[in-house]
């Protein structure tokens, strides 16, 4: 079994007498900020410090011991603070609302760092959880409008990792990351403008035409050494998700400055406005980005002083320390609250297929006085909190529909699959109604009597379902399974990876590691592929695959 890390600190500050739990997907992986910035700095700051690294604990010993270990804890230590930050579902939403049940002056905290994308269908629900709640989006008005007034925009860096070396500027113009978005339009322009550019990070190996400039993939810790090597370090702003298109805040604005070095910064409203105001260092276009390429290359003076400037600032202001410590001292001095859950005065009823296939005047008087609508099947189970969330999705957003996901379930492997409802509708809108389920639907009472041909003909699964699309407009998602669906639609290889979740690979993973080779979920793994559902081997073989876990496999401390 993992152990518990402990942290002890003979530091006298004010929050000597505290105990931080740091429960986190990265905290165990030494190349993430959790791990590499966190970890020390609350050894400092804490008279105990527990880590409870949920991705290595995950994949290790699975998620039902996660959740166990997790509630074990709380209960044996009742920490005066729980950081929490997961990456999906790993902890249920029933094992977070045992958190105060088991130790009510606990104050919890949730960070989320991909709010910029994932807020509409994912963060907004579990705030509300949390007695507070970490944002890296910059704007947190999208919580007031939820009314959770307890967010902070806390975005920073660690200055004793990212920081000046006397190296020397081997690089003209270098950028890191993935060629998502526009960015392989402005690195090819660049390249036949004649500009001496590298690329380091994955997948750039997919254009052949870049293959001269690409460097490959940089480790964490070589980041550092490669910005104070650059003269000139670019950040682009946009990603591909829908609400990323106008740019997100990336940390790249931070821990490049915090290495001494000069940032071409592509201009975004999400930017801090210190950034946004040192308009020498931002671009909006191809163009503008080329003229100020060339300029600062011939001026280096004016360069380092542009970056100096920006180092000041960004140290002074952004050190996680400093923001930390002020954090801490505000909530450390809120009076202790019982955190209850939004109230919802709206009625929600489920109809089955014999309620739905009645005349339409029968349908409005079994409706009644409700609110909202959701529908049921033999084959498929809420699970808890399913009608309260989305029922609440629907009143915080307005809208007509709320889609959650949903667990694929077979009698040999549990739950095995999760279907990412919001993923498949914005790529592959004919498998999103493919595997569109009746039940991971709720709705409001008119939208459902003005479309009640629609709701018959998904209930009975028919070819023409997709003829009457669900618009954006009208639809909430929510990213997280609430309903479980027994033996739902046959899946192919092809079909996962945009589409699904892999809980049946996490299991399999841990009985692996475990050295658990003859455990019956093995065994059933390769029954459930024998009886036609293919995908399963298919996928087994892909993510086997070293090349593929390289970087899991060394975060987790297995290769280096």
């Amino acid at each position: 079994m993992m152990k518990l890390s402990i942290h002890k600190s003979n530091k006298k500050d004010s929050l000597k007498d505290k105990k931080l739990l740091l429960a986190t997907w990265g905290c165990g992986d030494k190349d993430t900020y959790q791990c590499r910035d966190w970890i020390p700095l609350f050894e400092k700051m804490f008279g105990k410090l527990l880590v409870l690294p949920f991705r290595n604990y995950y994949y290790f010993h699975g998620k039902e011991a996660l959740n166990k270990r997790f509630l074990d804890i709380i209960k044996e230590e009742k920490p005066d603070y729980l950081l929490f930050g997961q990456r999906y579902n790993e902890i249920a939403i029933e094992t977070i609302k045992k958190i105060k049940e088991i130790s009510p002056q606990t104050k919890t905290i949730i960070e989320h760092g991909d709010d910029d994308f994932k807020f509409d269908d994912w963060g907004r629900y579990y705030a509300i959880f949390f007695d507070y709640v970490i944002t890296t989006k910059k704007d947190i008005g999208i919580y007031q409008r939820d009314n959770i007034n307890s967010a902070t925009f806390l975005h920073g860096i660690n200055p004793d990792f990212f920081k000046p070396l006397n190296l020397e500027k081997k690089y003209e113009v270098t950028f890191i990351g993935r060629p998502v978005a526009d960015r392989y339009d402005y690195i090819r322009f660049l390249k036949e403008q004649g500009v001496n550019i590298r690329l380091f990070g994955g997948e750039w190996n997919k254009h052949p035409d870049l293959k001269d400039i690409y460097e490959g993939v940089l480790y964490d810790e070589d980041f550092p050494k490669l910005i104070n090597q650059s003269k000139i370090n670019l950040n682009f702003s946009k990603t591909l998700y829908e609400k990323g298109k106008s740019g997100q805040l990336k940390s790249r604005i931070f821990e490049v400055p915090a290495c001494g070095a000069f940032l071409l910064n592509e201009y975004t409203d999400n930017n801090i406005e210190f950034i946004n105001n040192k308009k020498e260092i931002n671009f909006k276009n191809r163009k503008e980005l080329l003229e100020k390429i060339n300029y600062y290359l011939k001026h280096e003076k004016e360069r380092e002083k542009l970056a100096k400037a920006v180092y000041r600032y960004i140290v002074q202001n952004y050190s996680w320390e400093s923001l930390f410590s002020e954090f801490f001292k505000k909530i450390n001095e809120d009076k202790h609250k019982t955190l209850n859950l939004p109230e919802i005065n709206k009625k929600v009823i489920k109809i089955s297929y014999n309620e739905l296939i009645k005349s339409p005047e029968e349908i409005k008087r079994i409706l009644g006085g409700v609110d909202y609508v959701s529908f049921s099947k033999a084959n498929s189970d809420s699970l808890p909190y399913r009608d309260y969330l989305q029922a609440y999705s629907l009143l915080i957003s307005k809208k007509k529909i709320s889609c959650c996901d949903y667990y694929s379930h077979s009698r040999l492997l549990g739950d095995y699959l999760i279907f990412k409802s919001k993923n498949a509708f914005n790529t592959k809108t004919d498998e999103f109604y493919h595997f569109l389920d009746i039940t991971q639907l709720t709705v409001t009472k008119e939208y459902f009597l003005k479309n009640l041909d629609f709701f018959k003909h998904l209930y009975a699964r028919k070819s023409d379902v997709s003829k009457q699309t669900i618009k954006n407009e009208d639809v909430v998602f929510i990213s997280i399974p609430l309903i479980t669906i027994i033996n739902p639609s046959r899946v192919k290889y092809e079909q996962i990876k945009e589409n699904f979740y892999t809980p049946f690979f996490d299991k399999f993973f841990s009985f692996i590691y475990q050295k658990k080779f003859f455990n019956p979920y093995i065994f059933n793994l390769f029954l459930f592929s024998l009886l036609g559902n293919f995908f399963i081997i298919k996928y087994l073989f892909y993510r086997l695959s070293f090349n593929f876990n390289k970087n899991i496999l060394r975060s987790l401390g297995i290769v280096k």
